[in-house]
C-alpha cells in the first residue's frame, strides 16, 4: 500500500478543509509509518493508533483529578511506551504526557529544571473512550488538557482487529465536546473543568498567551479569549483584531509565551490575508492586509512566527500553494516581503531564532532568512538526525523565553536560542 505524503496533505488541509488538530494526527501518522520500516519482519508491528482531539468547555468546575490507573492492554505494545506530547510554561520548566501502553491511561510528568529530572503529577479522570491527552501551555502553571479519542487506520483490519468489511478509518462516538477539556493552574497537582465566563476582559494577562476560540467551545462567532491563570477562567478581550478570525487560529501561530499577540485572518472587505498584532495585551491593534495576485484568488489563513521581540514573519499563501515570506521588525507596525520571492515545499511555518533570523524547513534541509535577505542552506547544531526528513511531522517550536523544544518519542531536544540543540531523557 502506498504511503501518503502527509506534509502535502497537511497544506492541502490547512488550505482546503480545516481538519481538526491535524497537526497531531499528521505526526502521529508519521511515528507510525516509522515504527512500521524497522519492524517490517513482524506482522505484529503493522499495528497503529492515531488520535483525534476533541475540543471543547463546561460551565462548571470539576472534581481534582486522582492519580491514574494504568489498564492492561493485550495487544503488542508495539511502538510503546512513548511520550506524546511536551510543552513548556518557561525557561527550565516543562511537561509531558508518557503512555506506558497502548491502551494504559496518560501520565502527567512535569520538570522545574529544564528536563533534569520529572515528578509524577495528576492527569485528568480519563474518559470512557479516552486514550490519552494533548496538553496546551497558557503560562505560569495553567495549562490545558485537551481529551483524546480513537480512531482506528486501515493497517488494523488487515492485521484482523477491525471487521473485513470495513472499508475505511472508523470514529467510535466519542461524549460531547464539553466533556473534552480540563485545566490546570497549579502545574498539574488538580484539575476541573474550566468556565467561559460571557463579561469580556480588557487584556491577555502578562505571561499568557490568547486562547483559540475553539478551544473553548465558542468558534462561531470566533473571537480571541484569555484566560486568567489564577481562576482558570476564560472571557472574550473587548478590543477584538477587527479581522475575520477562524477557530483554530492559534494553529497557524508560533509564538512563545509572553511575546506580544499576533493574530492571522481575513480583511472582512476584500477577503485577503491579514494579519494583527497587538503589544499591550490585546488594547490596541495593528493590521495589516496582504493583497495582490495570487493571493486575491485564494485567501487563506496565513501562518505568523515570532519571537519575544519586534520580528516577525508571516508566510502568506498563494494559488499555487507556495507562500510570500513577508518580514517585520517594528511589532506589525510594517511589513515587507523577504528578498528571493515565494517559497515552495515549505510544510512548516518555521521558528524566529533569538538573533531575529528566521528558520523553515523543506525536502532540502533548512533553510535561513538573517535581516530580510534570501533563504539559505543552514544548519542547527545537535539537532536530532531521525527529525530531519520533511516528513517527520516534528518541528521545533519556540514555547517560552528562550525555550525551543522537539521530541520525539523517546528524547526531548532543547534550545536557548533556535540554533543549537542537545538532548534531554524523558520521563
Amino acid at each position: 500500500m502506498r504511503e501518503p505524503h502527509f506534509d502535502n496533505l497537511r497544506a492541502y488541509v490547512d488550505d482546503a478543509a480545516r481538519q481538526p488538530d491535524f497537526a497531531v494526527i499528521r505526526q502521529r501518522a508519521v511515528r507510525v509509518r516509522r515504527r512500521r520500516r524497522a519492524t517490517a519482519s513482524s506482522a505484529a508491528a503493522v499495528v497503529a493508533a492515531l488520535f483525534a482531539t476533541s475540543l471543547g468547555y463546561a460551565t462548571a468546575g470539576g472534581p481534582q483529578a486522582p492519580d491514574p490507573t494504568p489498564s492492561v492492554s493485550a495487544v503488542p505494545d508495539v511502538g510503546w511506551p512513548r511520550v506524546t506530547s511536551v510543552v513548556a510554561t518557561g525557561s527550565t520548566d516543562l511537561y509531558a504526557v508518557f503512555e506506558p501502553c497502548r491502551d494504559c491511561a496518560a501520565q502527567l510528568y512535569a520538570s522545574d529544571d529544564a528536563g533534569a529530572s520529572w515528578q509524577r503529577r495528576a492527569a485528568p479522570p480519563r474518559s470512557a473512550d479516552d486514550v490519552g491527552g494533548m496538553l496546551v501551555s497558557l503560562g505560569g502553571n495553567a495549562l490545558a488538557w485537551r481529551e483524546s479519542r480513537r480512531v482506528l487506520l486501515l493497517e488494523e483490519v488487515e492485521v484482523g482487529r477491525l471487521p473485513s468489511t470495513t472499508q475505511s478509518p472508523t470514529v467510535p462516538p466519542s461524549p460531547p465536546a464539553p466533556d473534552r477539556l480540563w485545566i490546570t493552574v497549579d502545574g498539574g497537582r488538580t484539575w476541573r473543568r474550566p468556565v467561559v465566563d460571557p463579561k469580556p476582559v480588557t487584556a491577555v494577562p502578562p505571561g499568557t498567551r490568547p486562547v483559540d476560540c475553539q478551544l473553548v467551545g465558542r468558534p462561531s462567532p470566533c473571537k480571541i479569549y484569555a484566560v486568567d491563570p489564577v481562576s482558570g477562567r476564560f472571557a472574550p478581550l473587548v478590543r477584538q483584531p477587527g479581522i475575520t478570525v477562524e477557530a483554530r487560529w492559534t494553529d497557524r501561530v508560533v509564538v512563545p509565551l509572553g511575546a506580544q499577540l499576533w493574530v492571522p485572518g481575513l480583511d472582512p472587505a476584500s477577503g485577503r490575508p491579514a494579519v494583527a498584532s497587538s503589544a499591550d495585551g490585546g488594547r490596541t491593534w495593528n493590521t495589516t492586509v496582504f493583497g495582490g495576485g495570487e493571493q486575491e484568488r485564494n485567501p487563506a489563513l496565513s501562518t505568523v512566527t515570532a519571537g519575544t521581540g519586534d520580528t516577525a514573519y508571516a508566510l502568506v499563501y498563494r494559488d499555487d500553494h507556495s507562500r510570500d515570506p513577508y518580514r517585520t521588525t517594528d511589532g506589525g507596525a510594517t511589513w515587507r516581503p523577504v528578498r528571493g520571492g515565494a517559497l515552495t515545499d515549505i510544510p512548516a511555518r518555521g521558528l524566529v531564532t533569538t538573533d531575529g533570523a528566521h528558520v523553515v524547513r523543506s525536502s532540502q534541509g533548512f533553510q535561513v532568512s538573517r535581516d530580510g535577505g534570501r533563504y539559505q542552506p543552514a544548519t542547527l547544531p545537535g539537532y536530532p538526525a531521525d527529525l530531519l526528513q520533511p516528513t517527520a511531522g516534528e518541528v521545533p517550536v519556540p514555547q517560552a523565553a528562550k525555550r525551543y523544544l522537539v521530541w520525539s518519542e523517546s528524547y526531548l531536544y532543547l534550545s536557548d536560542d533556535g540554533w543549537t540543540w542537545r538532548q534531554v531523557d524523558m520521563p
